[in-house]
C-alpha cells in the first residue's frame, strides 16, 4: 500500500526526516494510540531497534533555492546549513509505503485529523490531500528499481558499503545478510532466496540526518550516513522482492531511506 500526501510549505531545512518521523507518529497516536506504542515502544529498549514496516520519502517542488540559515534542531543545539526556499503556493509531496494494512489505516486515518503540523523553525506544514497510489504487483524473479529516497548499506561495524561494480560480491554479501534480518524480525521469515543487485546508474549521496538519541550519545548536532541512489537491477524471490518494495530496501527505512519504485 502506498499513500501520497501533500502539504503548502514555505521552506525545509537539509535536516527534515526526523520532523517526518515525527509527523508519524503524532499521526499513529490519534488513530490508535495502542497501536503506536506497539511500533515505538519506549526508546532504547530492545523492541525499539526492531525494524518498522514502512519507509518513506520527500519530493520538494521544483524551482526551489537554497540558503544557508540557523536551524534549531533541538532545545540548545543549532547548526547553520541549507534551507530550502520554495516558490510561493508550493505544494511538496510525502510519500509513505508499507505491507501492513493496520499501519496504513492508522497513518491515513491520523494525517486526516492533523491539518497543521508544526516543523519547528517557523516552519508549518498546512495538509492539502491524502490519497492512495496504485501500488505494482511483481511477479519476476527480477525488477529494476529507481529510488525515491537514498539507500544506506553498511556493515556491522557501521562502515558504508557501496554497489561499485569490482566489489559487488562483496556488496551483495551484505545486502542478502541485512534483509535476511530484517524479512526475519518483519514477516518471521527471512529471504526466501538469496538476492542478486546489479547497479545501472548508481551515484554516491551523502546524506545528514539527526536523531535525539544520537545527539545525546555523541553530543554532534547530526550524523553523516554514506548512500547510493539511482537504478539498479534486482533479482530474488518475487515475494521477497515485493516485499522489499513495499517496506524499502537498506538499513533506516523507517527514518526516511531506501524507498524504491518500479521502473
Amino acid at each position: 500500500m502506498r499513500v501520497k500526501v501533500t502539504f503548502k510549505a514555505d521552506k525545509l531545512p537539509i535536516l527534515y526526516r526526523h520532523r517526518f518521523m515525527s509527523l508519524i507518529k503524532e499521526s499513529l497516536s490519534i488513530s490508535d494510540a495502542v497501536y503506536k506504542e506497539s511500533l515505538y515502544p519506549v526508546r532504547n529498549s530492545e523492541k525499539s531497534k526492531i525494524p518498522k514496516p514502512f519507509c518513506f520519502s520527500v519530493s520538494m517542488p521544483s524551482g526551489r533555492t537554497t540558503k544557508k540559515e540557523k536551524i534549531i534542531i533541538d532545545e540548545g543545539v543549532e547548526i547553520e546549513d541549507a534551507v530550502f526556499h520554495f516558490p510561493q503556493n508550493s505544494s511538496l509531496s510525502f510519500y509513505i509505503s508499507s505491507y501492513d494494512y493496520e499501519f496504513m489505516v492508522c497513518l491515513y486515518n491520523g494525517l486526516l485529523e492533523i491539518k497543521d503540523f508544526d516543523f519547528g523553525n517557523g516552519i508549518t506544514l498546512k495538509l492539502e490531500r491524502v490519497f492512495m497510489l496504485n501500488e505494482g504487483k511483481i511477479k519476476m524473479d527480477e525488477v529494476i528499481f529507481r529510488t525515491n529516497s537514498p539507500i544506506l548499506i553498511e556493515d556491522k561495524e557501521g562502515h558504508p558499503i557501496l554497489p561499485s561494480a569490482s566489489k559487488i560480491e562483496h556488496f551483495n554479501e551484505h545486502i542478502n545478510a541485512i534483509h535476511n534480518r530484517i524479512l526475519k524480525d518483519i514477516r518471521g521469515e527471512g529471504l526466501k532466496r538469496e538476492m542478486e543487485f546489479e547497479p545501472l546508474k548508481i551515484r554516491k549521496q551523502v546524506v545528514k540526518h539527526t536523531l535525539k538519541g544520537f545527539r545525546e550519545k555523541t553530543g554532534k548536532p547530526y550524523m553523516t550516513l554514506t548512500c547510493f541512489e539511482g537504478c539498479f537491477r534486482l533479482k530474488g524471490d518475487p515475494r521477497d522482492l515485493q516485499m522489499l518494495y513495499q517496506i524499502g530496501i537498506g538499513l533506516r527505512t523507517g527514518q526516511g531511506f531506501g524507498m524504491v519504485e518500479v521502473v
